[in-house]
């Protein structure tokens, strides 16, 4: 039955195999348990009941599947064995509590076939397991084999007595053959994962779990990689020991393993909510700075302001694309770094952790609890043997790492992470063990100056930072908590102000949800856009202008600054949906590395931007400003040329965009459309009341006040009425206009 099922969904694969002209590697098949238990509900249910027994009997159904297979190769003269160390690997379980765990499972899920996500922290090393062994009776020269028990430990014992069938001998003296046949043996491998993060509640400490890989499994995955495994939960215990308590621990014996370190959030990216995406950026295509303030202004909205520094932020998060030189192999990183300097209480820390919900693979630790073992990679011995176990480094490999309290760190714990910011990998040397791990993530580190800040002293000085480590940094933004009465007035206001009443209509209808922001970034993660011509001249331009400065700072103004332009303005440009990086993303970015450069009267284009600015009033003018400005200190009159002849009419789009604030966007949140259907349904209701009183109030107003003819009466009435039937006409597009309907009677 089941060899059946395998020939017809397995064919090609089971064809594959019998070519591979190998006889001792391990095959695998790969079925889907959807597709499984909609062919053949018997052995779907067998998979999920008895396990163990069905998995078995499917592994020696594609022995038998080959068998019959292998008569279509030798009718046709080619070359085909049979192999023995073929396994079939289910995956693909439904995503529902009985089958699918982000939690880790417990004791009441013993013998149970689950799906387990979770994040590899540790791994040991690969070694041979001896599973069964041979025994022969001193008697009667019985031979007996011995399994090993994975709930021992895989420690084999020995027979007792002799398991002759005849049953005349009853020796009790089994001796070893001394033969390690490889048959008995095989390769097997102990990783542990940890709970992810983003899927515990707040405060949670997250539990551990030891996987068992063997066979094809081992070796197929690092500390720090997303996995999600199916297997059999199972029940291990060390020997028994008089007089000591009997530890039991739970494990899960892998059967199929699947690595997501690319994967994003499945759950939340879907086609729908792309094409809305599509539809938004369309919708902003002649106005995409105007597009890109609404995403930044639902970033964070707890802190006022900071227009630039979310930017910053969003853009790093964005992150740039990977270069790669084919010839040699050289990789350089696309992953930006941000350092945020700041007085306390300006708002650090809560960007760090906003940052670090908004990215689905993240890790958030403080600089204070932070040593070099814990960011990078630690070598732990258990049960006689050396063990890594990857840091926060490793394990946001492929997102972020977000570093508050930077100072508080020591220096040689600072200096530990040099190699994994500049070449995204840290370098293992430890208790015999030489190997390489990858760090390819971004990291947002937030610090305090030492003391007040001191304009004349360099920046090293007033952080207490190394320079080489500050280089590594794509940009470092100074917060300054300077006293300014109408900004202090407006941030007062801010907090004060009931949280309802504090968004605006145009805010309230425009900002994007936390799930919306999740699934934005992992998309765009996916663009990977090459520089046009126009964008190289102006990061290259700029490039030039800071190496020609006589009062430059040399340690920021090296080759890492040409990266850092292009991995800043190649993340502008993820984060405005474009397909290449254009001459607005290379405004943006130069716009950026400038403000970090104020700092002690570095920059060269001495732009007037306050880092505590708010959003503008309006986007398009102040990108047309900010343009103009770099682009005349770049000397570059043609690329402003064509800039300004794309931007067709900039009156005109200054105006649009007006009218755009004023308009309720239909953007709302993708998991709540019924709900808005409801909300709709309910304006209208209240539309059609107002309308009600409207009418009644005009009626009344007409019979008091009306001195002339009552056709004319009327017809003023009528006028009225359809007058105020017209604003209403707008209420959806200024949800505050049903408030202001009495006022106008």
């Amino acid at each position: 039955m089941y060899h059946n099922y395998l020939i017809t969904q397995h064919r090609s694969e089971l064809y594959n195999i019998l070519e591979n002209e190998d006889d001792q590697i391990h095959f695998s098949i790969n079925i889907n348990f959807i597709v499984l238990f909609d062919n053949d509900p018997n052995i779907g249910n067998r998979v999920l009941t008895e396990a163990d027994s069905t998995l078995e009997e499917l592994d020696n159904a594609a022995i038998i599947a080959q068998k019959s297979l292998i008569v279509d190769f030798n009718a046709n003269g080619k070359y085909a064995s049979i192999k023995q160390n073929v396994h079939c690997r289910v995956y693909g379980l439904p995503v529902c509590p009985e089958l699918h765990r982000t939690i880790f499972p417990k004791n009441c899920d013993a013998t149970k076939f689950l799906q387990v996500s979770g994040t590899v922290v540790r791994i040991s090393a690969v070694k041979l397991l001896e599973y069964k062994r041979e025994y022969i009776c001193s008697k009667c020269k019985y031979k007996t084999i011995s399994k090993a028990m994975l709930e021992n430990k895989y420690i084999i014992i020995p027979p007792k007595k002799c398991s002759n069938p005849d049953g005349n001998c009853n020796g009790s003296n089994m001796l070893n053959t001394g033969d390690l046949q490889s048959k008995f043996c095989k390769d097997y491998q102990e990783i542990k994962i940890q709970e992810q993060v983003s899927q515990l509640c707040f405060g949670s400490m997250p539990c551990s779990l030891w996987v068992t890989l063997e066979h094809d499994l081992v070796d197929t995955c690092k500390p720090g990689d997303n996995v999600t495994i199916c297997g059999i939960v199972q029940r291990r215990w060390s020997p028994f020991i008089a007089g000591k308590k009997i530890e039991i621990e739970l494990i899960l014996k892998a059967n199929h393993i699947q690595i997501n370190n690319t994967c994003g959030l499945p759950n939340i990216v879907t086609p729908e909510i792309k094409e809305v995406f599509t539809q938004f950026w369309n919708r902003y295509g002649e106005l995409p700075v105007v597009g890109r303030d609404i995403i930044l202004k639902s970033f964070c909205p707890q802190i006022f302001g900071l227009h630039i520094v979310k930017l910053a932020i969003a853009v790093v998060l964005a992150g740039g694309s990977e270069a790669k030189n084919d010839s040699t192999g050289v990789k350089t990183r696309s992953e930006p770094h941000l350092l945020l300097v700041g007085d306390p209480g300006t708002g650090k820390s809560q960007l760090l952790r906003f940052a670090s919900k908004v990215v689905p693979r993240s890790v958030l630790t403080t600089g204070v609890g932070s040593t070099a073992a814990g960011l990078t990679v630690t070598a732990i011995m258990e049960d006689g043997e050396w063990q890594l176990e990857g840091g926060a480094l490793v394990l946001a490999d492929g997102g972020i790492c977000c570093i508050d309290e930077f100072n508080s760190m020591k220096e040689h714990d600072r200096t530990s992470i040099h190699e994994a910011m500049e070449q995204q990998t840290i370098s293992v040397a430890k208790a015999s063990i030489v190997c390489k791990l990858s760090t390819r993530c971004s990291i947002l580190a937030a610090t305090n100056p030492k003391g007040n800040i001191d304009p004349i002293q360099p920046l090293c000085m007033n952080l207490a930072l190394a320079t080489p480590l500050l280089s590594r940094f794509d940009l470092i933004l100074m917060i300054r908590d300077t006293v300014h009465e109408e900004w202090d007035s407006l941030v007062a206001d801010y907090i004060l102000k009931d949280p309802e009443k504090n968004i605006s209509k145009f805010t309230k209808s425009q900002d994007w949800t936390l799930e919306m922001l999740q699934a934005y970034f992992t998309i765009i993660k996916k663009i990977h856009p090459p520089l046009t011509e126009e964008a190289n001249r102006i990061l290259g331009s700029y490039y030039q202008l800071q190496r020609r400065q006589s009062f430059r700072n040399k340690s920021r103004t090296t080759v890492r600054l040409l990266d850092s332009l292009i991995r800043l303005s190649q993340g502008h440009a993820r984060l405005m949906f474009h397909k290449s990086v254009y001459i607005v993303d290379a405004i943006m970015a130069v716009v950026l590395v400038e403000i970090g450069m104020g700092y002690q009267e570095e920059s060269v284009l001495n732009l007037d931007i306050n880092v505590h600015s708010s959003f503008p009033e309006n986007s398009m003018e102040n990108y047309i400003t900010l343009m103009n400005n770099v682009l005349e200190k770049l000397n570059l009159p043609d690329i402003l040329h064509q800039e300004m002849s794309m931007l067709e009419n900039v009156q005109s789009l200054i105006q649009k965009e007006s009218k755009v604030r004023t308009e309720s966007r239909y953007f709302h949140d993708i998991n709540k459309e019924k709900s808005d259907a409801k909300v709709n349904i309910e304006q209208i209701n209240i539309t059609e009341e107002k309308y009600s009183n409207i009418t009644n109030n005009v009626h009344q107003t007409k019979v008091s006040v009306s001195n002339g003819p009552s056709g004319k009466s009327d017809t003023n009435t009528n006028d009225f009425i359809m007058g105020h039937h017209s604003q209403a006409d707008n209420i959806f597009q200024d949800q505050d206009a049903i408030e202001n309907l009495d006022l106008e009677l």
